[in-house]
């Protein structure tokens, strides 16, 4: 057995070229078999991992019910394919249908491998509509390459599937066209025996001139003669050996003698029964089809996968079947001509596009946020109490800001705590749930630096043994979007970023200035570098990072947020300038340098600006806790224990670079000491997105709805600043504001650039998290978007005050889906729907009515801020 079937496999490889195919006939009567068993196996198992992927998003009764009607499209798919692997007479059809047959099974089958090897790394299917949109730079490429070993073995595996089902798909088509053949056959010959007088009537009026035109030429002559001694037959039973192994000719170029009879054609108790049944289950789904509900969850999960780069809508239109309506309470869009600022200096200035007036109007419109029914504004609010005494006593001065945006570091990370969900999952690892002493040790020390700054005990050791750093907490902050790029547009600019795939941001209008453009017009008028009063110094922003800028056309996203290129740092600077700098160590992977190469910069820069009497802002983000977790020189501590299987491989190696990084935030603080500026720096750490690897095995948070995913750290220090623990909703667009509130509260500006920080403040979406955050007033929530990765394909959303969140999609391929926080908090049991009306009737049942008007509020506001997202940025999807 084995050995015929390398045999086969042998005659499939030398098939599968053009020139073998045409050199023996035997080579195609086998090939043809193998390739469509190929693309029968590529077709179901992508179907399968499909309906897989979103079975809970069809209830469980409706799913067992409608659920064969699913594989209709790519019955009728296959037949093609079937149609087109017959053993044709003519070559040159047989070559065309080949080719045809080969390149379609080898490009489905690339497309499962890679749909199937993509789900089980991240949780997710391909989007394939976003094929196009995949950026081709080298950064790009390597991570796209770091998936080509699963999407080689899954090809494998097909392949060798393919290799051992051969001929029996091929064969299970035939024997079904063959039923079908005959029972309409059947159905027939009564027709056709009733038109039967008329029918000879016709052909012997035209047989003296066909056979006079015929037997011009002996070939014709031998055609007629042939006509004469065959008369039609019914299909035969199909025989599996002389199928696969006969050399002979075709049915009808057999001799007269080998045609059989009916009598020897009749059908066995067996082969009756089998027919039956065919006839039975296909009659079953036709009719079961024709009484499915037209529901989008259905035609979605009967999408065939030759059809998925092909099938898709328009984003506008998908939220418009939510409601007719545009207009929300009575506003179109906050847009409006744009206030003037007596402060502003005169000529172009970046982020100020809108206010440049020719004749002393605007051609432009700007956001306003006193047209927007979703903003509500806290700035009539005092600053909330325990800082409200030390700022109104001066004792809180901010010469130089510093932003950290932690690559992929989640909130239950930072600090890492006992009895957290992490901890759990590091106890379950071990037997008897009992961590070895010296493991205990090093997650007692992991976090250190963090447990500093947030203010919060981990639980590992006694309590007090840590000195609160000093400012804001706030535990309960989502970031604006799970796109790393997007992520830092959110926090630099006080913006939701644009809802759109990937980075593109910097080719539309970024609707509203960035702290480096804010900063630069504010030094035009502070320039005095010889005051002794830092108030009047000028401000250098600077951005940094000690990994590539290629990814996604970051190199031109940076700049347009107004960081400009000789103040910022990346691994190409780093190569191109600081080639012999011994501070650089050894790359940890294609990505760039670990972050704590940048040690001596930091200090560089800081003391070059206290020498030159500037302000610094610094933006830095990290690169060492991005997937694939390498540590310099590969090195792991054991944080869990890898005998319970899983992935726990993978949270080692993240939990390993989250503790190397917070030893690289340690030295930053001791640098900032060392410089003597550490009283007058306000420092904020947040993360760029979280991960749900340990809840749902995700290494990115592309299309992974998860609230771990969203949920990152965020903390607004200086040593002067009480410890405070926020714990209200907040999201990562409300950085920029509360750093500019704090400079003005604290007076940490001249007259002029307090007198601009006070124009500037209202104009931003974003509540400043120094005063109480007000979570609903009589006219909205305060509702909270984040731009899922890679941006066009859903949006995230929450109140602030609620635990309730949901998820809009934006395209097809997308349920809804709403988590309650407070029944759920890890999201296991989502509520999904690929319509809103079922989706609406499952939290009716669990969560009653209040619930469902959330809901219709939440669905109607997500309608009109992506309409009104796309505006903001001057883009028409």
């Amino acid at each position: 057995m084995i050995a015929g079937r390398t045999t086969e496999c042998i005659s499939f490889v030398c098939c599968a070229l053009p020139s073998r195919a045409i050199k023996s006939t035997l080579n195609w009567d086998i090939a043809r078999k193998f390739w469509f068993s190929f693309l029968f196996i590529a077709v179901v198992c992508a179907k399968i991992l499909h309906i897989y992927a979103h079975w809970d998003s069809v209830p469980l009764k409706k799913l067992i019910l409608w659920g064969p009607t699913f594989f209709l499209q790519d019955f009728f798919f296959l037949l093609a394919g079937y149609a087109l692997t017959q053993n044709f007479k003519w070559m040159a059809a047989r070559i065309l249908a080949g080719l045809v047959v080969i390149v379609t099974s080898l490009t489905l089958s690339v497309m499962a491998a890679a749909n199937i090897s993509f789900y089980f790394l991240t949780g997710a299917e391909i989007h394939w509509r976003q094929a196009g949109s995949v950026n081709r730079d080298p950064a790009s490429i390597n991570t796209l390459l770091t998936g080509l070993t699963g999407l080689v073995i899954v090809e494998a595996i097909v392949l060798v599937a393919s290799i051992f089902a051969s001929p029996y798909p091929y064969n299970g088509m035939e024997k079904m066209m063959n039923v079908w053949g005959q029972v309409l056959g059947a159905v027939s010959r009564p027709a056709i025996a009733a038109s039967k007088p008329a029918v000879d009537v016709m052909i012997d009026r035209s047989r003296p001139h066909v056979e006079r035109l015929l037997s011009r030429t002996a070939r014709g002559r031998e055609i007629f003669s042939n006509m004469k001694i065959y008369e039609p037959v019914p299909l035969t039973d199909y025989d599996e050996e002389d199928k696969i192994m006969s050399n002979s000719a075709p049915l009808l170029d057999q001799p007269e003698q080998a045609i059989q009879t009916p009598e020897t054609n009749r059908w066995n108790l067996k082969q009756l029964i089998l027919g039956a049944l065919i006839i039975a289950a296909s009659l079953f789904v036709l009719i079961l089809r024709c009484f499915r509900p037209e529901n989008e969850s259905y035609n979605f999960l009967s999408q065939t996968i030759m059809l998925s780069p092909f099938v898709g809508v328009n984003s506008e239109d998908k939220l418009q079947s939510i409601t007719g309506e545009r207009e929300l309470r009575g506003k179109l869009s906050a847009l409006t001509s744009p206030q003037k600022f007596d402060w502003l200096p005169e000529g172009d200035w970046p982020g100020f596009r809108d206010w440049a007036s020719s004749n002393g109007t605007s051609q432009y419109k700007h956001y306003n946020s006193t047209e927007d029914p979703l903003h509500i504004s806290n700035l009539d609010q005092d600053v909330i109490e325990p800082l409200r005494e030390v700022l109104k006593n001066d004792d809180v001065k901010i010469k130089h800001v510093l932003i950290f945006k932690m690559e992929s570091t989640r909130y239950d990370v930072f600090p890492l705590r006992k009895g957290s969900y992490v901890h759990d999952r590091i106890l379950s690892s071990y037997q008897d749930k009992k961590i070895p002493k010296d493991v205990k040790k090093r997650l007692a020390n992991l976090t250190h630096t963090a447990e500093r700054l947030t203010g919060t005990e981990s639980g590992f050791h006694k309590n007090g043994t840590v000195k609160p750093y000093g400012g804001i907490y706030a535990s309960n902050s989502y970031t604006a979007g799970t796109f790393t790029l997007k992520s830092i547009e959110g926090t630099t600019c006080g913006l939701s970023p644009l809802v759109m795939d990937f980075n593109h941001e910097y080719e539309h209008h970024i609707y509203q200035p960035c702290l480096p453009q804010i900063l630069d017009v504010l030094s035009a008028s502070t320039n005095d570098s010889s005051s002794s009063d830092f108030t009047n110094w000028p401000w250098r922003p600077h951005f940094m990072q000690s990994i590539t800028d290629s990814y996604d056309h970051q190199d031109r996203l940076i700049p347009a947020l107004g960081f400009k290129p000789n103040n910022t740092l990346t691994l190409e600077s780093i190569e191109k300038k600081h080639s012999n700098d011994s501070s650089f160590t050894e790359k940890f992977n294609f990505w760039g340098y670990p972050d704590h190469d940048l040690a001596n910069y930091f200090r560089g820069i800081i003391n070059q600006a206290e020498e030159k009497h500037e302000r610094l802002f610094i933006e830095h983000l990290t690169g060492l806790t991005h997937q694939p977790w390498d540590t310099p020189g590969k090195k792991y501590n054991e944080l869990i224990s890898s005998s319970w299987g899983g992935n726990n491989d993978d949270v080692n190696k993240y939990l390993n670079t989250i503790g190397i990084n917070d030893k690289w935030f340690g030295t930053v603080l001791d640098i900032l000491e060392e410089t003597g500026v550490a009283n007058e720096t306000l420092v904020i750490m947040t993360g760029d997105h979280g991960l749900s690897l340990l809840e749902n095995n995700g290494i990115t948070p592309y299309d992974n709805p998860h609230v771990a995913n969203f949920h990152v750290p965020l903390v607004i220090s200086n040593p002067r600043l009480p410890a405070i623990e926020v714990n209200s909703s907040v999201t990562s667009i409300q950085i920029l504001p509360t750093i500019l509130d704090l400079l003005k509260e604290s007076g940490s500006l001249d007259e002029q650039s307090e007198r601009a920080i006070k124009d500037l403040l209202p104009i931003y979406e974003g509540q400043s998290i120094i005063r109480p955050i007000i979570n609903k007033t009589d006219e909205t929530r305060n509702w909270q978007f984040s731009v899922m990765n890679t941006g066009g394909s859903m949006v995230a959303m929450r109140s602030a005050g609620e635990l309730y969140r949901l998820i809009v999609p934006l395209v097809p391929e997308v349920e809804w889906r709403f988590t309650n926080l407070e029944v759920d908090p890890h999201e296991e049991k989502p509520i999904k729907s690929f319509d809103l009306e079922t989706l609406r009737s499952a939290i009716a049942m669990k969560y009653g009515s209040e619930t469902v008007e959330w809901l219709n509020e939440a669905s109607r506001a997500a309608q009109w801020w992506v309409a009104d997202n796309w505006r903001r940025y001057e883009y028409k999807p």
